[in-house]
């Protein structure tokens, strides 16, 4: 059994307090390559795999390339510093509590919830993309695409209702299809770039025409900024590994081999993917616009060198990716309400958690919001689906931004203050590289694209052409009117009336409270980790402790 410290030990050599995992808490089951594949799971979705080739079409090949890359250089410093702060106190609902613990609690009650709103956003999102791809096999005539939401949430609701490795297991397998699937796409889009199913050789960059979209530098810029949406969609939830250090075990060898591996699964699976679909298509084909999967790029690589059955077999991956998003969703929604349920920031119901260490009344929460969500996409017609994907997407793509500017701001607070304190470096389990670089260009990454989106959404057709009323507008941006308020309503309303905005002082911050203390055996298998095998047995000892 692994311990939490209960009280605060000095820095002068005082045993701090410890005890052990309180009954009916989160029980830590969680294993390395559970949050591993986690990290992955949360993020390849119908961000990527649905709205990616929109990305491409509005802005160019290149465009698209760089909101991609610029994102995941955010998401790399965002990754790293959650790591710093959950291995070294691996609590769940990390999105609210650390904002509170070393910033201000104001802060914490607006991005605790802001997170949580995102991800229950999210949760009915991805069905609702999962009943659009249904509709390529049965019509909307025959089945109403909101019934599919609810055939694919029962059973994960379920699913989560039973222990967290229910989730933990049901995620494992998932995230194998997708990669498989997402590698299998890359092999396949390389051999048809190479010519393969051409007779008018290799493609090379001839599609980059225009690599850019727009017709002058404004309207490129704004094309750009248009396509940030979709590039935030699709990276969210990689910062879902700090939201499972609370019931990892180990999570001082987990959580850091989570991370480490962040920097080249953004290169492989989004930028690999995106610059494949760059070259192979020009941004005017009606490929990249098309909604239909079967029309899609990703189907697109397979007719060209003739597997007739490609659409379906993409169709099916996506809606498996689509169910390990919502799965994370679920999953992410329920901790983070338990944490504001425990902070005394959400009513005290949500805190319950069973003898098996799920947060029941969490999770009902969030498929209450699911539900909802399938209601407003029934009322809105046989296709209602679509449409709901397209409101919701847009408040997440927001949501998601602010939370990893957050966090990239408390982890800034959180390293100065424990070094403030006398602390040393060397003595954190996992150290954020490039600090405080990352956090400040983080941070500065989120205002610049905050500012190139809102202009961007008022010129939807260029600098001449301003939009801001039409039905597609306040589709595609449901952040601009609800997402932005929301998190500064909340954060104004808890400083002005609960907390106040005074900032923690670094003298005050706790460090202690929640610290994560290894066993002797816990101690013995990290070390082990950090030696280079000697001999066969070795080697497969080593392996299988990477695995399992």
């Amino acid at each position: 059994m692994s311990f939490l410290t209960s009280k605060a030990g000095s820095l002068k050599g005082e045993e701090a307090v410890i005890h052990t995992q309180p009954q009916g808490k989160l029980h830590r089951k969680l294993q390395a390559r559970h949050l591993e594949m986690i990290a992955i799971g949360g993020t390849i979705g119908t961000g990527l795999l649905l709205r990616s080739g929109g990305a491409i079409s509005r802005s160019g090949p290149i465009g698209a390339l760089l909101c991609f890359s610029i994102v995941g250089l955010q998401v790399f410093g965002v990754a790293s510093s959650i790591g710093e702060m959950a291995t070294y106190l691996p609590v769940e609902g990390a999105f609210s509590h650390f904002p509170a613990r070393f910033v201000t609690p104001a802060l914490g009650f607006a991005g605790g919830w802001n997170y949580w709103f995102t991800w229950a956003l999210t949760f009915p999102c991805e069905f609702a993309g999962i009943a659009s791809l249904m509709a390529y096999w049965i019509d909307t005539s025959r089945v109403a695409s909101w019934v599919w939401s609810i055939v694919f949430m029962i059973p994960l609701v379920g699913i989560n209702l039973v222990t967290v490795t229910g989730f933990a297991e049901t995620e494992f397998a998932l995230c194998i299809v997708k990669i498989l699937a997402i590698v299998l796409f890359l092999i396949v889009a390389i051999c048809v770039w190479f010519g393969a199913g051409s007779n008018q050789g290799p493609l090379w960059f001839r599609n980059w025409d225009p690599a850019i979209v727009g017709d002058t530098s404004l309207n490129r810029f704004l094309n750009i900024g248009g396509s940030f949406t979709t590039a935030f969609f699709s990276f969210g939830g990689t910062e879902l590994v700090g939201l499972t250090a609370g019931e990892a075990t180990n999570p001082r060898k987990s959580v850091p081999r989570a991370i480490n591996g962040t920097f080249y699964r953004i290169i492989i699976f989004y930028l690999g993917s995106i610059f494949m679909v760059g070259v192979l298509l020009s941004p005017t084909s009606p490929v990249l616009k098309a909604k239909s999967i079967k029309e899609s790029p990703f189907v697109y690589v397979y007719s060209q060198i003739g597997i007739k059955f490609g659409a379906d077999m993409m169709n099916a991956v996506i809606i498996v990716a689509a169910t390990s998003a919502a799965n994370s969703a679920l999953y992410a929604c329920a901790r983070t309400l338990l944490r504001l349920a425990e902070d005394g920031n959400a009513p005290r119901i949500f805190a319950k958690v069973d003898k098996r260490g799920v947060p029941v009344n969490a999770v009902f929460a969030v498929t209450f919001v699911g539900l909802v969500a399938v209601a407003g996409a029934f009322g809105a017609g046989k296709d209602g689906s679509a449409l709901t994907f397209d409101w919701l997407s847009g408040v997440i793509s927001l949501g998601i931004m602010t939370n990893w500017m957050i966090m990239s701001f408390t982890h800034l607070r959180f390293r100065y203050g424990y070094l403030a304190q006398g602390r040393r470096i060397e003595d954190l389990p996992y150290v954020a590289p490039f600090f405080p670089y990352a956090d400040i260009l983080s941070l500065t990454i989120g205002f610049v694209v905050t500012i190139f989106m809102i202009i961007s959404a008022f010129y939807t057709k260029g600098i001449d052409g301003a939009i801001w009323f039409s039905k597609s507008w306040f589709m595609d941006n449901s952040w601009t009117y609800f997402g932005v308020p929301m998190v500064i309503i909340a954060f104004i309303v808890h400083g002005s009336f609960v907390s106040g905005f005074r900032l923690v002082a670094y003298e005050d911050m706790d460090f202690e409270t929640n610290r994560y203390v290894e066993t002797a055996e816990e101690l013995a298998e990290n070390e082990a980790m950090k030696e280079k095998p000697k001999n066969l047995k070795e080697w497969a000892k080593k392996i299988w402790f990477k695995l399992f």
